[in-house]
């Protein structure tokens, strides 16, 4: 095999590498997604079973305004409540940065390459940028995905310890009341 075949068959397995990994960094999105989608599920079946059947307002009021309830059972009351709340509202604001709509990097205008090919030398041209494509649009896509991975991490952290904290307020609103 002369010199421009090997540097061809390297290009085409580098092309292929790097395609790979366009598509790995594609169904982790679509993964992270997913994740999220769960959480979101999990985040209603909380705030509509605790927060809604257990501590309903009516009850959370009664804390309040119940004369056998010391100040001090009003303020831990009160505050498990609100720390649940917070938690709960900060795993939906988390978990919606994850699903709102990331500008992911296509790997070309099929139009501007057309143009752009026509100009080249050779094959080893066009491999060559389009590895160079792929580079550019894997870095920025994993950047993206590093980032939704972060938020869903984050949302999970408050997901559980609103949940926790949403339990614990149930079963002290009723020791309290």
């Amino acid at each position: 095999m002369d010199k421009q075949g090997e540097a061809k068959d390297l290009l085409i397995r580098q092309y292929d590498y790097f395609q790979y990994l366009f598509e790995q960094e594609q169904k982790r999105a679509a993964s992270i997604v997913g994740g999220a989608k769960v959480y979101i599920a999990f985040l209603v079946f909380i705030l509509g079973s605790i927060l809604l059947k257990v501590l309903t307002a009516d009850k959370i009021l009664l804390i309040f305004a119940s004369s056998t309830t010391g100040l001090t059972e009003k303020i831990i009351g009160g505050s498990i409540i609100l720390a649940a709340v917070a938690a709960l509202t900060a795993a939906v604001a988390f978990t919606i940065l994850v699903l709102k709509v990331w500008s992911y990097d296509r790997l070309c205008d099929p139009i501007e390459r057309f143009k752009e090919t026509l100009g080249m030398k050779n094959e080893l041209e066009v491999l060559s940028k389009s590895i160079s494509d792929f580079a550019i649009a894997i870095s920025r896509n994993n950047r993206i995905n590093n980032a939704r991975a972060e938020y869903l991490t984050r949302g999970l952290n408050y997901l559980l310890a609103g949940s926790i904290l949403a339990i614990v307020a149930a079963f002290t609103l009723n020791l309290i009341v």
